[in-house]
């Protein structure tokens, strides 16, 4: 039986290590890439278009030529014959006296001296791999074919993943492919941004020394001003550097990542230190993968046509060529001349139809061995790539959901909310020697008489104080400015979809800092507005010291109160910070760029900037994914980066798919859903959504109650309340509408619950 040429002895082998995969329709790989590097890796569906000839199939051309038979001694191979890349040797048994010449070309690979060099590394070191771009170019048929699309996908992540590695994908491009600056990725941008957490701890730290050595110099006996006023107002002091300390501790609280430690200050800039290195250890994972695939026989798509072809051409010499007898025939001719004709006669295990590719003798047939060299290809990005992926794209979600809690469970909140005001009318009420309390008109008289000598005193005593606590703000605001506008650039280039099911969380500790002096701090920036309850009543307190007090912003100005006791031309210009009983948003400067409305709700900015790293909590799933509620319905995002929606009111269950489809199913009737990460969902008699897992655990949601208890393979189980998320936004716990721009000029006056603002 003939042999076949150049054959490569584990062709086989290589192909039958691919049986059991079977490509992913959703490209795991391709989607983590671009979520957490922003390169634009192409879709995996479209890459072989430009590579699919008309003339042949997908990544070679050829045509059927029909030879003597005579020739039957030529050999089937690869490289056997100059001018081709393959041939294929057949008999077809409806002409007896040709060979067929199925003659192939590969489109699109790199040849020299009679020798293809396939795409292939053998190196260690992922750095060190020599890569290909592609290139265009037109073949012996004029048409128009590319290699650019696939080396952009078979090495354009490795440019990416690499980049990432140290330190971030700005300007990375590959192929023509670029990261658009919109999506870049750098890693910098956390530990700057950590870094302004701690200088803002640091900030309340410091200034609750100064509010301290302030609070003491009005109680000491020698104080220049004494009385019911000074008594109010070295109350607010000590409220506000309460709340300060109570934000420090909570600053300095523990992060939920028990298996790393991260670096820095606060809480905050410890998950964020920790969220930059799990990136990074996940570029280094994925280029691992990368560098795995690149050494494995199926990395070249050409490599895996050629196994085919070798296995095509030994299959013909099995069950074509060696199933014939070939017979020559001696005819007599004219006057003695004779002749020799050949001819083949087919025996019984003779076969010219492949079981998988159909009658050789058909052209057409052919083209289904580009389209298996194409599906074998793709078995071998799932099996290195997208398996791998999935896996990372678990480990990622799994460690964002834990970070999201060093945000979500940490709000800074004032220790104490009441109004100077009620607590200095408290303490005279349970004053035993107190007579039950002041005479409100008495001692808003006394307190008006007083005010002038407080403000001379206060002119000369503290003016340095006072210059301090205005003016030192600007050191640690400007910093969160520049920080965080680099930050919140960088982070929202790659936000799109790792990890949308950590998105939804997004109104956690930044919304906190925009109400962070929620009461106390709020009322030190404007103290003529500190206590409105009380203060209203002062009338003309007298235009005492305005230069004096000008550093506390229109603190000075509580001399236009002389026009009109109750808001009339001469009531107060707004505060530098808002009073004690405020409980809205304080203006902190620009921390997330100019004040011209490009940005104008900074929460809304930041969280669309960290993507995934705010997600809405929720419930982990055994599999990677995450559910909570959202706007009535249950939501659960899986790994892959589809998510099915659940509507209680109607029973319909809407998966949607990476790609955008969707299908909706109603599972009243008792139906079950399988899931893209294998479990299983549906309603159980009392309308409680039931998913069952792979690994035998088992939750079970009341949509009526928000409640999910999760059963675990070992048995026990643990209830989590999906339905108060949702208070974390609420004005006494959070800092919805977080503005941080200019501390010096934040609005005066009451916020009231629903949102309007009161002054004089």
């Amino acid at each position: 039986m003939a042999e076949v040429g150049n054959a490569d002895p584990n062709s086989r082998d290589n192909i039958n290590t691919l049986k059991g995969y079977e490509a992913e329709t959703d490209d795991a790989w391709a989607t983590l890439v671009r979520h957490i590097t922003g390169y634009p890796v192409p879709d995996r569906k479209t890459i072989f278009e430009k590579l699919t000839s008309t003339s042949g199939g997908p990544l070679f051309r050829m045509d059927i030529r029909e030879r003597d038979l005579k020739s039957v001694v030529s050999e089937s191979g690869f490289l056997v014959n100059e001018g081709q890349d393959y041939d294929i040797y057949f008999l077809n048994k409806n002409k007896k006296t040709v060979l067929m010449q199925a003659r192939i070309v590969f489109e699109g690979r790199v040849k020299s001296d009679n020798e293809i060099h396939f795409a292939s590394t053998s190196s260690e070191d992922v750095d060190d791999v020599s890569v290909r771009e592609g290139n265009e170019f037109k073949d012996y048929n004029k048409q128009e074919m590319s290699t650019i699309p696939l080396a952009q996908y078979m090495n354009g992540p490795r440019a990416a993943l690499m980049a990432l590695r140290d330190g971030g994908t700005e300007g990375v491009k590959f192929a023509g492919l670029q990261v658009d600056d919109n999506n870049a990725v750098v890693l910098k941008s956390f530990s700057d941004t950590g870094e302004s957490f701690d200088r803002a701890a640091q900030f309340f730290k410091n200034k609750a020394v100064v509010l301290k050595d302030w609070e003491d110099r009005f109680a000491r006996e020698d104080a220049s001003w004494k009385g019911e006023a000074a008594d109010v107002f070295r109350n607010l002091l000590k409220k506000v550097r309460e709340n300060y300390d109570g934000y420090v501790e909570t600053f300095g609280a523990s992060t939920y990542a028990d298996d790393a430690t991260g670096s820095g200050g606060t809480v905050y800039s410890r998950a964020l230190s920790i969220g930059s290195q799990t990136l990074k250890d996940s570029a280094t994972n994925l280029l691992g993968n990368w560098l795995e695939w690149a050494q494995s026989p199926h990395y070249d798509p050409l490599r895996v046509l050629r196994y085919l072809l070798d296995d095509l051409a030994m299959w013909v010499n099995e069950h074509n060529i060696g199933q014939s007898d070939i017979e020559a025939y001696t005819h007599t001719g004219y006057q003695g001349a004779g002749y020799t004709s050949v001819t083949h006669s087919p025996k019984g295990g003779f076969l010219q139809e492949h079981p998988i590719y159909g009658d050789l003798s058909d052209i057409a047939n052919w083209k289904k061995v580009g389209d298996r060299a194409v599906e074998l290809w793709n078995q071998g990005v799932d099996q290195d790539l997208i398996r791998p992926a999935i896996a990372e794209t678990s480990k990622l979600n799994n460690r964002f959901l834990d970070l999201t809690k060093d945000f979500t469970e940490n709000v800074p909140k004032p220790k104490t909310t009441s109004t100077a005001g009620e607590d200095y009318a408290n303490d005279k009420l349970n004053d035993p020697t107190g007579g039950g309390g002041p005479d409100i008109d008495e001692w808003l008289e006394k307190l008006n008489e007083n005010n002038n000598d407080f403000l001379d005193d206060l002119n000369k005593n503290n003016n340095d104080i006072l210059d301090d606590l205005n003016n030192k703000n600007n050191d640690i605001l400007d910093d969160l400015n520049s920080k965080n506008n680099d930050f919140l650039d960088d982070l929202n280039k790659n936000s799109n979809g790792i990890l949308d099911d950590l998105n939804q969380n997004n109104k956690t500790v930044l919304d906190d800092l925009g109400n962070i002096n929620n009461t106390a701090l709020d009322n030190l920036n404007d103290l003529g507005n500190a206590n409105n309850d009380v203060l209203n009543s002062l009338g003309d307190l007298g235009n005492a010291n305005n230069e004096a007090l000008n550093s506390l912003g229109n603190l000075g100005n509580l001399g236009n109160l002389s026009d009109d006791l109750n808001g009339g031309p001469g009531a107060f210009p707004p505060g530098v910070i808002p009073p004690v009983t405020q409980s809205g948003p304080v203006n902190f400067g620009p921390l997330n760029g100019n004040q011209d409305g490009a940005r104008g709700n900074p929460n809304e900015e930041f969280t669309r900037s960290l993507g995934n790293l705010l997600g809405n909590g929720g419930l982990n799933t055994p599999t990677g994914g995450s559910t909570r509620l959202r706007d009535g319905a249950i939501t659960t995002d899986f790994p892959n980066g589809g998510r099915s929606t659940f509507d209680p009111e109607t029973g319909d269950l809407t998966t949607i798919s990476p790609d955008g489809s969707t299908v909706t199913r109603n599972l009243s009737g008792g139906a079950k859903i399988t899931n893209p990460d294998g479990s299983v969902t549906s309603l159980d008699r009392d309308g409680n959504l039931t998913t069952t897992f792979p690994d035998g655990s088992k939750q079970v949601i009341d949509p009526r109650t928000g409640q999910a208890v999760t059963t675990n393979p070992d048995g026990s189980t643990t209830t989590t309340d999906l339905g108060n998320l949702g208070g974390l936004n609420n004005p006494s716990g959070g800092l919805d509408r977080l503005d941080l721009g200019g501390l010096d000029g934040a609005r005066g006056g009451l916020e009231t619950p629903t949102g309007g603002r009161t002054s004089l």
